[in-house]
C-alpha cells in the first residue's frame, strides 16, 4: 500500500534561473507562464520572475540522488558486516563505502531529469511554455 501511494505522487522540480546579470535564483518549479516563470523558494515565499530578466534555465528532479548515494554506501556496509574477515570488513568499509556513495551519486545524477535551456530570450518562453509545464507543480 505504501509503494502505490508512493508511485501516485507527482514528481517535483528543482530550478536555477539565472537572470541577464548573471545572478543566479534556486527553488522548487512551480508554474511556468507566457510572460514568465513563478518559483517557490527555501523558505517558502513565492517569488514570479519576469520572461525579460531571465537568460538561463537548469531544471533536475528532486529527491532521487540522495536515496541511491546511501543505497550504495549501505550495500557495501552489509557486505562488510556479513564478512567472517576482520581485514576484509575493514577494506570494504573504508574503500568500499566510499565507492558505493560515488557510484551512487553517479546513477542518481544519470537518471535524474535534467533540462537546460541557454540564450533565452522573452520571446522564447511562449514557445518552449509546454515543455516546461511538464516539470512544474501545477498543470
Amino acid at each position: 500500500m505504501s509503494y502505490t501511494c508512493f508511485a501516485q505522487q507527482k514528481a517535483k522540480y528543482n530550478i536555477r534561473v539565472v537572470d541577464r546579470n548573471g545572478n543566479a535564483v534556486r527553488g522548487a518549479f512551480y508554474a511556468a507562464a507566457d510572460n514568465g516563470l513563478t518559483i517557490i523558494r527555501n523558505r517558502k515565499d513565492t517569488l514570479k520572475l519576469s520572461a525579460d530578466s531571465i537568460s538561463e534555465l537548469y531544471i533536475h528532479r528532486r529527491g532521487l540522488v540522495a536515496p541511491l548515494a546511501i543505497a550504495g554506501g549501505l550495500t557495501f556496509f552489509v557486505l562488510a558486516a556479513k564478512s567472517d574477515k576482520l581485514a576484509e570488513s575493514v577494506v570494504l568499509i573504508a574503500a568500499g563505502v566510499p565507492a558505493g556513495v560515488s557510484g551512487g551519486l553517479l546513477i542518481g545524477g544519470l537518471l535524474s531529469n535534467k533540462k537546460r535551456y541557454k540564450g533565452l530570450q522573452p520571446k522564447d518562453f511562449p514557445v518552449i511554455k509546454p515543455s516546461l509545464q511538464q516539470y512544474t507543480v501545477l498543470k
